[in-house]
């Protein structure tokens, strides 16, 4: 290990300059609104955490990692569907028989399992991490970026899964095909609805097949742009965990393909409303929505979704000014040791060229686009040269120590414990009553994190005459200041600078506890054997069995869980009533315009090919439709596309049917003049419950009926 930088600190401290006058422990405002809610709900993400590694090691708890656990999924998932591409034809006539022909637990069959399987957990999972991240509160202030990229790869993971299940082409991708298209009119992308290209098998467009199957397989490149951004604020992010959790969700993912292999649903038929079938909730679930929203609805819906969980950080956040809450350098008392800046979990600090003339190389410089105010720096610095203003380490350690003399001046020597106070959800709901009774005896004094503690000031402490030092971190998975948990055990045992010094305090009058919600006694009973100097009890080493069987245990709970709503049943909201359809594209008659004046030819330029005389106004009449069933009449009138109202007209009527037989006829007219003949087309039809009757007119073309 490196010599410590200086063995004198505080007369080190003293010499580089005086720190800046305390601004007393007055806490900034909390950084979210609804804490006390938020707060409640991590305390119980933390119960779970402590009810997990009962038997779990942390390293092996998916819910203490759940960002790199999700990453493990997704590279498997992005790996088995580049497999897929052996078996798969990305063609709207094979794509169902490419996939349904192969064997359920043959090669192709468990890759196709696992890549489904492995995107259901990876959204369980992302959507775990994003509760998560927002009962912690850890998306306000500095961490905006974070919170937003977070929000985009979800979105865009689930894209690419919707757009996964449309290239199977059942009648899941079906329903998934007529919503997008729904959504898809709304915009002024297209020449003509594209709706109406999926009335029939035989209309539907295979070069937009190949579009979405472009973009399933191009757009997981924008997942690894949005990671970097996600985790573009933070020191020693961990993109993977442990080898063994990885091998065990993909083993778990193997397990759920070959107990329960993925299947298709029925193929497509276009003329067919699907009624009853099983849907990946974890992809599928808008269907729910796309029946019963118009497009508009649609982008509604989804924007508002989008919003209200984009804005998080601004409406769920409060706005507060950065000089509260954030860490500060006194330049005068930095010696350029950097150990703040190897210690800040956001990579909030970095060293830069001297600004006072004192003779060492750099000086620490606080990025405010980073700093959360977690002060994990104020522990890294011996002479205290780095710190939030509100909760000013030089006063602090002059009240506690002087707090310490007139105790032992009384003849009570104390007992100090500090408690990292996000444990309560944030210094404003610091339960110091409560901690007092865990504590009995102890004199308890909340800190920002439990990494804010530097040994420095446990040094002077017991060297003032308390009898004790106990030191309470915080025991969620998601610590707000991510590291401070790690680097205080670390000081305290002499690995990572700065240590506490063994000639200066007597180390077993201190001591690290990570707090355990769902065992309290534990601290209770660490801190009794602290101050009667008694021996910490033999940890026997974990057994292995207990955590293996444990996670099998919760290895098929979970799959149980996954694979139900992997498979849900699921009613098509959309009426099963018989329809009969019309859909067309048909020209309308050219409308005569004035003809345009035409230059003297002598002095004409244009080439020989445009000296003809045009229309001024060239434009199409509208398309009229009129449909008869059963004697009753329905007349509709169709505008030509085209900004100068010259291009053809679409459109798609519906009529739903009764069961049985109907005459029905179609007459188009196109154009105004009474003696130009219409186009017309009359049959029987029957009409059959849940099956479309589609009736197609294209440019051209005849009438062509389709049941």
């Amino acid at each position: 290990m490196p010599a410590h930088p200086e063995p004198d600190c505080e007369v080190l401290a003293e010499t580089l300059g005086p720190g800046a006058a305390g601004a007393g422990a007055v806490p900034p405002a909390p950084p979210t609104r609804a804490a006390p809610l938020l707060a409640a709900g991590e305390r119980w993400a933390a119960r779970l955490d402590a009810l997990l590694e009962r038997w779990l090691p942390r390293e092996w708890n998916p819910l203490a990692q759940l960002g790199p656990a999700a990453n493990v999924l997704l590279l498997l998932a992005t790996l088995s569907g580049v497999l897929m591409l052996v078996w798969y034809s990305p063609s709207v006539q094979l794509a169902w028989h490419s996939v349904a022909d192969l064997g359920p637990r043959s090669l192709g069959g468990l890759v196709r399992s696992m890549h489904r399987y492995s995107s259901d957990l990876a959204m369980l999972l992302i959507l775990a991490h994003a509760v998560r991240t927002l009962l912690a509160r850890k998306f306000a202030d500095a961490r905006w970026l974070a919170w937003m990229s977070g929000i985009v790869l979800l979105g865009l993971v689930w894209f690419i899964g919707w757009t996964g299940y449309w290239l199977v082409w059942d009648v899941r991708a079906q329903l998934v095909a007529l919503g997008t298209m729904r959504a898809v009119d709304v915009l002024p992308v297209f020449g003509e609805p594209m709706l109406r290209l999926f009335a029939l098998d035989r209309t539907v467009p295979s070069l937009l097949f190949f579009v979405v199957f472009f973009l399933h397989m191009v757009l997981p490149l924008g997942i690894a742009g949005a990671l970097c951004l996600h985790l573009a604020r933070l020191s020693r992010s961990r993109l993977l965990p442990d080898w063994r959790l990885t091998a065990w969700l993909a083993g778990a993912v193997l397990v759920a393909a070959t107990v329960h292999p993925a299947t298709n649903a029925a193929m497509a038929h276009m003329t067919v409303k699907p009624a009853r079938f099983t849907m990946d909730w974890w992809y599928l679930a808008p269907l729910a929505l796309a029946a019963r929203l118009s497009g508009a609805g649609l982008w509604l819906a989804g924007g508002l979704a989008v919003v209200g969980l984009g804005t998080v950080p601004w409406w769920l956040a409060r706005r507060r000014p950065r000089s509260t809450f954030q860490a500060t350098v006194n330049v005068s008392r930095c010696f350029a040791c950097t150990l703040c800046s190897k210690d800040c979990p956001f990579g909030a600090i970095t060293m830069v060229p001297r600004t006072d003339g004192k003779p060492f190389p750099s000086q620490a410089q606080v990025d405010p686009n980073r700093c959360v105010g977690c002060g994990v720096c104020t522990g890294a610095c011996d002479t205290q040269g780095i710190g939030l203003a509100w909760f000013d380490a030089q006063q602090v350690a002059r009240e506690l120590e002087a707090f310490v003399v007139a105790e032992v001046a009384r003849g009570a020597p104390p007992a100090l414990a500090f408690v990292c106070a996000q444990e309560d959800g944030g210094w404003e709901h610091f339960a110091a009553v409560r901690w007092q009774i865990r504590l009995p005896g102890y004199s308890v004094r909340p800190v920002p994190c439990i990494g804010w503690l530097e040994p420095k000031l446990i040094e002077r402490l017991l060297a003032k005459g308390a009898t004790a030092v106990l030191a309470v971190g915080c025991g969620t998975s998601e610590a707000f200041g991510r590291e401070g948990n790690r680097w205080l055990p670390a000081r305290l045992a002499g690995t990572r600078e700065p240590v506490l010094r063994p000639n200066r305090a007597d180390v077993s009058r201190v001591a690290h506890v990570t707090f355990n919600p769902l065992q309290p006694r534990l601290v209770t009973e660490t801190a009794l054997r602290l101050r009667q100097r008694s021996p910490a009890p033999a940890i026997s080493p974990r057994r292995t069995w207990p955590a293996v069987l444990a996670g099998v245990v919760l290895t098929a709970l979970g799959l149980a869980g996954l694979l139900a709503v992997s498979d849900a049943p699921f009613r098509n909201p959309a009426p099963g009533a018989a329809e009969f359809v019309f859909t067309f594209r048909e020209y309308g008659a050219w409308l005569a315009g004035a003809p345009a004046a035409v230059p003297d030819p002598a002095h004409d330029q244009r080439p020989i090919h445009m000296r003809v005389a045009m229309p001024a106004q060239r434009t199409r009449s509208p398309v009229t439709v009129r449909l008869v069933i059963d004697g009753r009449a329905e007349e509709h009138v169709f505008r030509p596309k085209g900004l100068k109202s010259d291009g053809f007209s679409v459109g798609e009527l519906r009529v739903p049917l009764s069961p049985g037989r109907h005459a029905v006829s179609v007459s188009v007219a196109t154009s105004p003049d009474p003696t130009v003949p219409r186009r017309e087309w009359q049959a029987e039809v029957e009409a059959r419950p849940g099956r479309l009757s589609v009736l197609s007119l294209e440019a051209n073309g005849g009438f062509q009926f389709d049941q």
